[in-house]
């Protein structure tokens, strides 16, 4: 395996997928941010949560990426970059990414991979990524990427103290399937144990614009601000103040997560061995559709530890 910094500059990584599915890059990419020159290439606004582990992050849906797939690559019009290994995540059953690749790229190494595990493997999505990077020849140890990412939060590196009790709650995720209804949450944010919280914030974003249009304020509490789709530095800061945050498996989960943010994960109908959120403050909650054992748990974890509340 080559391991030195000379030998690994120019690696270029794609993966153009969600926010979730890109974050979870970050723990491999937090152990090659300081040993290669990495390029990013992938979808925002996941990449730009990602821009301080890597040299650079390039926009997949921008210029000609998507031409890879087709017989005659816009190989000329790819920016000019000085790869030596590329390694990609894509759906690719036919292998066509690999030829475009392979067409404007020559005899530059190239290690392609399905962008997800099998279901029926039960490992982590992060621990696969990782797992295909050290396949590839890149100096990653999946367990020990995995163990980081549970112990600090990889995208704060000063890991900002906390400021007054507010709580952050996200009733969506990018699939329905995924989410607990609007009655739940409006239950849960006027839940009594919330009491001591000085700010309650309701986050909505465009999967969620419907939900917000068939409710109505007063059904959130009088004390709850409503932002809906923040900008991604307005986002960044408002996790990052927060003292809890609750949402279902989704990007922002993973990124309130990894921010270092306490954060509760609601899971119901995806895996929590593949999808858990990573982070040193996280608790997963697997019931269902046990309303009662879910508020149950987080009652119980509000008098527990987390901090500031």
């Amino acid at each position: 395996m080559v391991t030195t910094y000379e030998k690994m500059r120019g690696v270029l990584i794609i993966r153009p997928s969600a926010l979730g599915d890109t974050l979870l890059l970050a723990p491999a990419l937090y152990q090659l941010a300081h040993k290669v020159e990495l390029t990013l290439v992938g979808r925002r606004p996941g990449i730009d949560f990602l821009e301080s582990l890597t040299a650079q992050c390039l926009d997949y849906e921008k210029g000609v990426w998507h031409t890879l797939f087709s017989q005659k690559p816009l190989c000329s019009d790819l920016p000019n970059l000085e790869i030596e290994r590329v390694v990609c995540f894509l759906s690719d059953p036919d292998g066509d990414a690999l030829k475009g690749l392979r067409a404007c790229l020559h005899d530059t190494p190239i290690h392609c991979y399905p962008s997800f595990p099998a279901k029926e493997e039960r490992i982590h999505v992060a621990y696969y990524l990782a797992q295909c990077l050290t396949a590839s020849g890149l100096p990653v140890d999946p367990v020990q990427a995995l163990e980081e990412a549970k112990r600090a939060p990889l995208l704060n590196a000063n890991n900002q103290v906390k400021s007054d009790p507010m709580v952050v709650f996200h009733p969506g995720s990018g699939s329905g399937r995924k989410n607990y209804p609007l009655e739940f949450w409006s239950d849960l944010v006027k839940d009594r144990s919330f009491g001591m919280v000085h700010k309650k914030i309701l986050l909505l974003g465009p999967a969620e614009q419907d939900l917000y249009e068939q409710s109505e304020k007063e059904q959130w509490g009088i004390n709850t601000e409503i932002i809906f789709s923040p900008r991604n530095e307005e986002l960044r800061s408002l996790l990052k103040r927060a003292s809890l945050y609750i949402g279902h498996d989704s990007g922002v989960t993973h990124l309130a997560a990894l921010l270092g943010t306490p954060t509760i994960a609601l899971f119901k109908d995806s895996l929590c061995a593949q999808w858990a959120p990573l982070g040193p403050y996280v608790t997963l909650i697997d019931h269902g559709s046990d309303y009662q054992a879910i508020v149950a748990r987080i009652r119980k974890k509000l008098q527990g530890s987390i901090p500031s509340l």
